[in-house]
């Protein structure tokens, strides 16, 4: 299985040192340990099966369709070159969110999995309760994951923040992850 850098930068990284040292190949490709993309082309044509992938997921690919080529180029062209703005003219569109048609359909969401057979846990989320409430990410972690989930107290208290929250979240989740086996995720700051 071939995990996203991020994900292995996640599960490799330490406060202190990068995961790995970098050897640079311009021959012998190692084509039986990775990937090959044989041009940039190949690249951009995951990229935007990725965006329409999720565009379906949030407004039936409305969004996406609705774009021309050379909106969908600019899209590409600004994560490629590191330019924001050019990014986030086009991006901006697929993050909208349509109010007057009761906000997006679902959130396109993957977490990915090292000690399972299955690499990736991806089914179909919705941000909103059928009872009208606002569903947030430890919803979906409750859900997905009950026994790694604190129980939420007053929300009127300090230590019950959001921020607060997600730190009880995460650490619960560490230490459940140690106790079946997941590699402990590091903290990027």
């Amino acid at each position: 299985m071939h995990y996203p850098i991020g994900v292995l930068f996640d599960l490799h990284a330490s406060n202190t040192a990068l995961p790995w040292n970098i050897t640079v190949h311009f021959k012998n490709f190692p084509e039986r340990d990775l990937l090959h993309c044989p041009s940039n082309s190949v690249i951009e044509a995951h990229f935007m099966s990725c965006i329409k992938e999720a565009d379906a997921l949030k407004h039936k690919s409305q969004v996406i369709n609705d774009m021309q080529k050379k909106d969908h180029k600019q899209l590409w062209m600004g994560l490629q070159n590191d330019k924001f703005d050019q990014f986030w003219a086009m991006n901006r569109k697929l993050m909208e969110y349509p109010t007057e048609e009761g906000g997006f359909r679902y959130i396109p969401f993957r977490i990915y999995q090292t000690m399972s057979d299955r690499p990736f846990i991806q089914k179909l989320f919705r941000p909103v309760s059928p009872e009208g409430h606002t569903l947030t990410l430890g919803d979906l972690l409750k859900e997905l994951f009950p026994a790694a989930i604190c129980v939420e107290g007053d929300p009127h208290d300090e230590n019950n923040s959001p921020r607060y929250y997600l730190m009880k979240t995460c650490l619960q989740f560490r230490h459940l992850s140690q106790e079946v086996g997941i590699r402990d995720v590091r903290k990027r700051h």
